[in-house]
């Protein structure tokens, strides 16, 4: 029961955020990132400090937009100091930065007090925490809606129950499950592609891990359990659905662990038939923190054999191979892969 509510959460939020969209429109140039919004996904949160932490580590760089929206105390230096303010900002202690408001920045307020956010150099709408509306948010540039960086769904972790569950509510879709281990982990990439609803089509990329030896992850029944990745263990991921070659949308580079977009539409029979489901394909880029997490993403990618197709408990053989359908950038510790 508790699955089927988190389920149907899901598609009421995407369907109240539907009904919003048509309010919200974008110029065609770019403005610059709001003030203290370092990763311009709307929000304003530890995920903005985290990058600032690891560009003061020398393990992240930084464009000059991206450069000026860290400076939030406005000394012209990007340090520690940013990073707490944007820590501070987010959890209440503080309402703005030395170096100017929120309200400054040309961020919309939806309804006064309603603590929602229209940014029109982003397109994005989304409160300044990052957990959305029931943990979504909305591009209109892209006329996407995605799981917003703090979503409350993230404190649930992952079980194969939710897929086999999620066809109650018209949720009918592929998956498959990229398996490898790393310092010390357990961890699982799992891509999702498909109906949500019956007016959505979309795909999610997730990150989930398990310390070995941990049992308590495990029902009585032998069901794995997984984790949602923690800030410290984030990768950049980037992602692009494609329906028949043409594109529905693009996601892009940014830190997650749950990395989403939905559209409007619908495939044939809203994809009861994984023949149906298969008119979508999925170009995504993955990032690791180092060659020895990418190298054991790649063995994993090579273990993969199959897609399952949840609606029809059905599934189908499928292989990743280096040059056809995935390739690597060793410079940038990436995989680029190809799901159709």
């Amino acid at each position: 029961m508790k699955v089927t509510k988190s389920i149907v959460s899901i598609i009421l939020s995407l369907s109240i955020l539907a009904s919003m969209a048509a309010f919200f429109t974008v110029g065609s140039s770019a403005a610059e990132n709001t003030l203290g919004d370092v990763n311009s996904d709307a929000a304003i949160n530890s995920f903005d400090a985290l990058i600032i932490v690891r560009y003061c580590t020398d393990t992240e760089t930084l464009s000059q937009a991206e450069l000026k929206a860290a400076d939030v105390d406005g000394n012209g230096k990007i340090n520690s100091t940013d990073a707490l303010y944007i820590l501070h900002f987010s959890v209440g202690k503080i309402n703005h930065f030395p170096a100017g408001k929120i309200e400054d920045s040309g961020r919309i307020e939806i309804f006064e007090g309603s603590g929602f956010w229209y940014d029109p150099a982003t397109g994005k709408v989304t409160n300044k925490d990052g957990s959305g509306l029931l943990g979504f948010s909305y591009d209109a540039r892209e006329n996407v809606f995605y799981a917003s960086s703090n979503a409350w769904q993230r404190t649930f972790g992952y079980t194969y129950i939710y897929d086999i569950a999620a066809p109650v509510i018209i949720c009918w879709f592929d998956t498959t499950r990229i398996f490898f281990e790393y310092d010390d982990k357990e961890w699982m990439v799992q891509l999702w592609k498909g109906q949500y609803g019956w007016v959505l089509i979309g795909a999610e990329i997730g990150l989930y891990y398990r310390d070995f030896g941990d049992n308590t992850l495990i029902d009585e029944n032998g069901v794995n359990y997984f984790k949602c990745a923690d800030d410290d263990l984030l990768i950049k991921m980037s992602m692009t659905l494609y329906r028949n070659n043409q594109t529905l949308f693009s996601r892009g580079q940014q830190y997650s662990w749950w990395l989403t977009g939905f559209v409007p539409g619908a495939l044939t029979n809203w994809g009861v038939t994984p023949d149906a489901v298969e008119e979508l394909s999925l170009d995504a880029t993955l990032t690791f923190t180092d060659a020895e997490m990418m190298e054991a993403f790649i063995e994993g990618l090579e273990n993969v054999d199959r897609v399952e197709h949840n609606a029809t408990f059905s599934s189908r053989p499928y292989k990743f191979e280096k040059g056809v359908n995935y390739q690597v950038n060793l410079a940038k510790n990436s995989v680029t892969f190809l799901w159709k």
